[in-house]
């Protein structure tokens, strides 16, 4: 499997996905492909859009893609059209629709960009049962939701989930129409 990591150009040097990912790369052994997209993540931008789309198209089928959840909204568009190709998951510290002094219309349009584009996610990845309750209520499929901490041991977690799930879509895949 080769693992590539999704998060914006400028993240707060101890978000969730970022220790993830450092996890994993331990975990692993091998560090994961990091490519950042341009922009002010959570909200919508032109620019930050236009570089998911050549960014997702560009990555090798099957590849794991591990998303930092602020980078969501502006992959929306681009992952409805490889989330079958790619192997997609979300590293979700935290709902951003919900987020103090988010206006009333802007929390309903990040609201529905995140439900949207979590629905096509293989593993949603949270650091807290709260966060993973929040995922589940936007109507994820709790099976999807994984708790792990931002550690070695959470990246083990993940693996193993992610071992899973390869087998699983294999299994789909193989089977006759």
């Amino acid at each position: 499997m080769s693992f590539h990591a999704v998060v914006p150009s400028a993240p707060a040097a101890e978000s969730y996905a970022l220790r993830m990912i450092a996890a994993l790369d331990r975990a692993m052994g091998t560090a994961a492909t990091l490519h950042r997209l341009p922009g002010p993540h959570p909200q919508l931008d032109p620019s930050a859009i236009f570089a998911a789309e050549l960014l997702l198209s560009r990555l090798p089928d099957g590849a794991v893609t591990l998303i930092d959840g602020a980078t969501l909204p502006n992959l929306a568009a681009a992952l409805s059209l490889d989330d079958r190709r790619l192997r997609p998951v979300a590293l979700v510290e935290r709902l951003r629709w919900t987020e103090p002094g988010v206006s009333a219309e802007e929390a309903a349009a990040r609201r529905h960009l995140e439900q949207g584009v979590l629905a096509l996610m293989r593993v949603i990845v949270a650091p807290t049962a709260a966060v993973a309750a929040d995922v589940v209520a936007l109507g994820v499929a709790a099976d999807v939701v994984l708790i792990a901490t931002a550690d070695e041991a959470g990246a083990r977690a993940l693996l193993a989930r992610l071992a899973d799930r390869v087998e699983w879509l294999a299994a789909e895949e193989a089977a006759p129409l």
